[in-house]
Parts: C-alpha cells; structure tokens; sequence
C-alpha cells in the first residue's frame, strides 16, 4: 500500500500537463459535471458523494415532502455468524443475502413548511460539491452538499428564510433480501436483528442499531447556525464485534468536522480531488461517452478507499435490494478491473487487502464448482501487481499461496481419458441456472490461466516446485476449448443456444486474453462466437455488462467499429434487461436493484480502446472508429508498471509519452510508423523488430516522448478545452424517469415500524 501511495504521490507532483493544459483543467471539468434541469425525486435520479468509507445519495422525496439524503457506509453488514468479527464474510455456510449482507443505516429528511415546487441541481465532479436550489411556495431553498475525503462525515449547507427541520429515520433492522422477498422471514427462520434506538432533538440527534451478533453502529447528526441558515454534519459510525463505542466516534467524529470548519473541510478535499483529476483522462470525439468515462472516474473515488472496505454491488451507497453484498461471478472482479489502466491504483488497494487476508476462507466457503470464479478473483489481483509494475518475486509471494488452494479445489474434478484431462462437473455462471456441465469454457479458460502463470512465475523467478512438471503435464493435455459453427460453447455437447447476459464463455478471450488475437483464424473465430453471442435470440436474455464485454472483447480484437458502436449502444439505447440511469448509476430487475460494476466496466472498456497492454507489448490507439480521427489520452496504465499519453490527429498517431514506474522491458507496437524518435525525455535506446514492434531502454523512474517525425509539436490539444458539449448526465427539464423504482417500503416489508 505504502508503494501505491507513493506511486501516486510521484503522479501529482511530476505527472502533470505542461502548465498551459493544466491550467485550463477546471473550466473544462465544468463540462463534466452533472446537472439536473429538474429535481431528482428518487435513487435513480439521485446525486451521490462518497469517499469510500461514507456517503448518501441526494433526492426530493415528494411523498413527504423533503430534501432527502439516503445514507450509506459500505462496512456497515451483519456478522451473524461471526460474532468476533466485523463481518462473516468467508465463514463456512454464510450467506450474503442474511448473514452478512448490507444494512441500511437510513435517511436524514429536511423537511421545509412550505411545498416543493421544483428546483435545480449540480453535481462538479471536480470540486466533487453538490449546489441546489429547491423553489418552494413560500421561497428558495439553496443547498451545498459535500463528503470531506479524508474524514468520516457528511456535510450539508442550508441557505433559506423558508422554516425548516432536519429528521433522521432510521434504517430497516432486517436484510434486504428479506426486505424484498418478505416470505423468505419464515422459510428461513430469518429473525431481525433489534429495533434502532433513536434520540431527537431540534438541532441535534443520533440513532444505534444493534445486531444480533453483538455490536452496533450508529448515526449523529448536528446542525450548526450560519449566517440565513444552518450547516448540517453527520457521521455513520460501524464498530462492531464492539458494543457501544459507534456512537461516541461518530459524535467524535462530528465535533472534530465543526472544529474544522465547512470551509477547511471543503478546501482540502477540492485540493485532493483536483490532483486526482491529473491523470488517466481521455479527449474522444463522443463527448458523451467522454463526460460519461470521467464521472466513471468520479464514481471510483466516490465508492473505493485504500482504507475502507471493497466495493460490493452498491459502493458507498446503500439501496434495498435483493444483492446486498460481494458477487464473485464477474461483479466484483469487473469492478475492481475498471482501478487498473485508468490509473486508480489506489481505489484497488482494498481489493489486495481482502485478497491477501481472506482469498482462501472465501473460495473454499463457495464450494468447487465456483472454482473458475476465483481463478477470475485471482486474475484481477494478479493484474492489478502488473499494473504497479511489481516484480516477479514480490508477485509470486502474493500469488502462489492462494492459486494453489485453488488450484487443489480443481484437481478431484480432473478426469484423464485416451491422454485428454477432461474437467468435470463445473459452472459456467448462470447458463441454466447453476448447473455444472462437463468441460466448461469459463472453467478450462480459468484453469489453463492458472497453470500458464504458476509455470510462468516459476520459470521468471526460477523457483520450481516439485508440482511444476504435473502443471505442464496437466497443461498439455487438457481439453481444448469447444467450439461449434457458432464459435466458443457453453461446454462440451452444451452449445449456446439461447440468449445469455454472461460471457463466461468467453473468458480465454478475456481478460485472460490465453488466444493471441494478431493470429486471422483466432480472430476470426473470436469475432463469430462474440457475434453469436450478441444476436441469438435477438439479445433478449442481454445485460448492461453484456454490451460492456462486448466492447472490450472486440477492442482485444482490434475491432474498433464493433467497440465502438457496442458502448454507443449502452450508452444512448435499450439495455436489454437493464437500464442505465441519468445519474450513470446502473440497475437491473426494473430498475430496482443497483449494481455497480457495469458502469465502471464501460469506462475499461473505452481505455481499452485506446491503450492496452498485453503479451507483454504495448498497443496504442488500438482499436479506433473510423470517425475517431482526432482523439488523446493522458497518463492511463499498462502492465509493467508503465504509465502512458498520446495523441492522435488526422488519423495518425502524433507522440506517445511513456513513463516507466518499475523499469521492466518496454515493448511496444507503432505500426503506422516507419520510424522512431525520442523527442523528449530519457534518451532511451529503440530497437526495432520489425512488423511495427519495438523494444525500448528505459529504466526505473524515467521518460521518454517517441514519435515518428523527428520535429513535432508536444500539445495536448483540446483535452482540457471546452467543446461547446457536455454536462450530458442528470435529470433533463420533462426527461425524469416515468416511475418510482423501488421495493416496498423497507419498514412494512420487515414488518417494522
């Protein structure tokens, strides 16, 4: 952890633009916030802010007629069968959706004397500040909201003459899942956990909610007078197994706020958000998808903290839903990809964290036939080393212990026939439910990774075990993917027969990226089996994450049209079972379950196009529309640990700027070159290959500026210049959604009050 913070110390200071750029990066953030013409009156509408360890989404409620702020602290979970820990997260025979699932911490409600007519609000993802102003029969109401990063606290400014009060409700004590599915309390003997215990008074008011388990966490909330109004600062406080002590670190937490100051408070977190913003920015000529992949960026630091807990389907934030919790069959995993070439290292940290302390209580409390979700689990932790650049030895230290629980997981379904080692009995996620079927596509790609990296980190650090020949063995003879006239099967004698939202199928293709793409017939064949994906059934069993995967499948391909036009396609039509919201928040099953990973896997997606790192080589611009003729990037992240920019006009790649944070061999792929020159920076050493490769010297801590015009102009063009476009995300005036999209009140779906 101390690296990537370090890492990202070295980006703020020496990763910047030339000053002219850098200069011009807030007037063009003003075209990246998101505004609402007209109030949000629900989640779906909402405005978030987070840090990762605290957060609300921000809405008008009109049936009660209130300024409402749906709070959420991502730790806040049961522990029903861990009693001594914070959560029962990798205990054998806990369940997510009631024993350590997400609880709802509540809603803190302004509640003004006069109606809400309409309003206005503003999300500047750059200041990360929310700004309003509620029109009401009796006057405006303005407000300022914002969540300081680096303290625990919620922070509310009022400006008014309008009468108002502030109200906490505190939250359901029962799982959402019961919640949702009430008549699930007596099939599963589901008790609820005890009544929240409330205190309120006019200006100042806390609620505890015990569990079962032991333990409690608790909301405080304070109003402070100003000048024509009042400052609002709330905590959420989870510290359990303990017993009492949530409440007085949140009432600690709320004075050292008001020590602080409103306006120190949002000095210093307006100073970390705005060196947050000097990396891993793009300049495309969809400035929708642009505005789109920058609040996506907004949203990782909203929901992810080196210091807080892994990102489950909500983030921060907290809505009743029936998947309250960590999904590992490609949720978790894509949510955790999104922190990698964006070059947001550290919103992963908590991920490695989870990964190195529980990784094994975990798989083994899933049971064998979701082998080839962890092996997906592992690969997001593997990558994330690669992408920091870590050594090989340091990799393997990380890696090794956990592949090879996994790995034994794997072997009792191994089964050798006329010289063919068969898997056995294994899930391809979802496809019929959750039958196991005979060599799986998802589960021979995951396992083939798993032999290919033990062997790899083996042979690089030259450290092999006894078990090395039985993993080359067992490598060699393993089944080969089935294929049909369609292209990659579910499994042998399973073909893809039906619509599906998953592409575990594909897996190999990616992320493992096991088949080389530069090879016609892989690519041929990659490019029939993700087609046949997308159209059978004319799509109807489809997903938002399904023309995510879609995208970044054709962008490995180098397909950029197809790419291009499947995030089109997310972005601005029906999603099948799905529905992005104006908020850019994501949700499934009519729009009542929020899940988190889709959006963020559009925003890999579209770095994917313009950087990817694989095969130990370098590929820029890779997988460009046509229509894309002008188009930049700055400071996105490779495997190796290198750090890179590029600009592209008229067609043709200008300059790449690369930066290596480890100094590991450098490799990259400029086919519309004829030749190479340092233009700036080390004078690294080029080596050509042929075919458009080349090798380049460059040790730890430099870099260098290649382009293949020995004189060019180093601008960054327009990427912090205004484009006339943007603001494309929040409630547009007569665009709200057409209805509420929620369960039933949490309370009377627990049956409590």
């Amino acid at each position: 952890m101390k690296k990537i913070i370090l890492l990202f110390v070295f980006t703020l200071v020496f990763g910047g633009l030339c000053s002219q750029t850098t200069d011009n990066i807030g007037s063009y953030m003003e075209t990246q916030a998101l505004q609402w013409e007209q109030l949000p009156m629900q989640w779906n509408e909402g405005a978030f802010l987070g840090n990762g360890r605290i957060g609300m989404m921000v809405y008008v409620d009109s049936v009660d007629n209130s300024l409402t702020l749906w709070l959420g602290r991502p730790d806040v979970t049961d522990h029903r069968l861990a009693p001594d820990r914070k959560s029962s997260l990798g205990i054998k025979g806990a369940s997510v959706m009631t024993d350590y699932c997400r609880m709802d911490v509540g809603k803190m409600k302004l509640y003004p004397e006069a109606k809400i007519l309409s309003g206005t609000m503003r999300l500047d993802i750059y200041d990360a500040t929310l700004t309003g102003v509620l029109h009401t029969e009796q006057g405006d109401i303005s407000l300022t909201a914002f969540t300081p990063y680096d303290m625990e606290v919620n922070v509310v400014d009022i400006k008014t003459s309008v009468p108002y009060v502030w109200k906490l409700h505190p939250g359901s004590p029962s799982s959402p899942r019961i919640q949702v599915f009430p008549h699930l309390k007596k099939e599963m003997g589901y008790e609820d956990n005890p009544a929240p215990q409330q205190t309120a008074g006019r200006h100042e008011g806390w609620s505890v909610h015990p569990l079962l388990a032991g333990g409690d966490y608790a909301t405080y909330w304070k109003e402070v007078s100003t000048s024509g109004g009042s400052t609002l600062f709330l905590s959420t406080m989870n510290q359990v197994p303990l017993s009492d002590r949530s409440l007085p670190q949140a009432k600690r937490e709320v004075k050292k706020a008001i020590k602080k100051g409103k306006e120190k408070l949002m000095k210093d977190m307006q100073a970390w958000w705005h060196a947050y913003y000097r990396t891993g920015m793009i300049n495309i000529p969809d400035k929708r998808m642009e505005n789109f992949y920058h609040i996506q960026l907004y949203k990782l630091a909203t929901c992810s903290h080196p210091e807080g807990p892994v990102m489950d389907t909500f983030g921060t934030f907290y809505k009743t839903s029936q998947w309250p919790g960590i999904w590992w069959n490609l949720n978790v995993q894509l949510t955790y990809m999104a922190t990698h070439a964006t070059n947001r290292l550290q919103q992963g940290v908590n991920y490695q964290k989870l990964l190195d302390e529980l990784f094994v209580d975990i798989m083994t409390a899933y049971g064998p036939a979701r082998c080839g979700d962890f092996a997906w689990a592992l690969h997001t932790y593997y990558s994330y080393m690669r992408y920091a650049g870590e050594d090989w030895k340091k990799i393997k230290d990380g890696f090794m212990p956990k592949v090879s629980e996994l790995f034994k997981l794997y072997v009792p379904h191994l089964k050798e026939q006329n010289g063919i080692i068969h898997l056995l009995d294994t899930e391809s996620p979802e496809y019929e439910g959750f039958k196991t079927y005979n060599n799986s596509n998802y589960n021979l790609a995951a396992l083939r990774w798993l032999l290919q990296t033990m062997i790899e980190l083996s042979d690089r650090t030259g450290e092999k075990p006894q078990e090395y020949v039985e993993w080359k063995n067992i490598l060699e003879k393993l089944h080969p993917c089935p294929v049909d006239e369609n292209g990659y099967m579910i499994a042998s004698d399973k073909p893809l027969a039906k619509s599906h939202r998953h592409y575990s199928h594909l897996l190999s293709f990616y992320p493992l990226r096991l088949q080389d793409t530069t090879r016609p017939k892989i690519n041929a064949l990659l490019e029939k089996s993700i087609d046949h994906w997308m159209t059978i059934g004319d799509g109807k069993g489809l997903a938002g994450y399904s023309y995510t995967g879609a995208a970044s499948l054709y962008a490995y391909q180098g397909n950029g049209e197809k790419a291009y036009a499947q995030l089109y396609h997310y972005l601005n039509k029906p999603i099948g079972i799905s529905l992005l919201l104006p908020n850019t928040m994501y949700v499934e099953s009519g729009g009542k379950n929020p899940v988190i990973e889709t959006p963020l896997s559009a925003a890999t997606a579209i770095t994917e196009m313009l950087l990817q790192g694989w095969g130990e080589t370098l590929r820029i611009f890779p997988a460009i529309p046509a229509e894309w003729q002008d188009c930049s990037f700055h400071d996105l992240r490779a495997e190796g640990g290198f750090v890179v920019s590029a600009l592209r006009k008229k067609g043709q790649t200008e300059w790449v700027r690369i930066h290596s944070d480890a100094g590991q061999e450098c490799r990259i792929y400029l086919p519309d070159w004829k030749q190479v020159y340092v233009i700036e920076g080390y004078q690294a050493r080029i080596s050509p290959e042929g075919d458009g490769y080349y090798t380049i010297s460059l040790p730890r801590g430099k870099t260098v500026t290649l382009s293949g015009e020995q004189s060019v102009k180093l601008q960054f063009d327009c990427l912090y210049s205004k484009s006339g476009a943007g603001n494309f995300y929040g409630v547009k005036l007569g665009k709200g959604l057409p209805k509420q999209m929620d369960w039933p009140d949490s309370a009377k779906a627990a049956g409590k009050r």
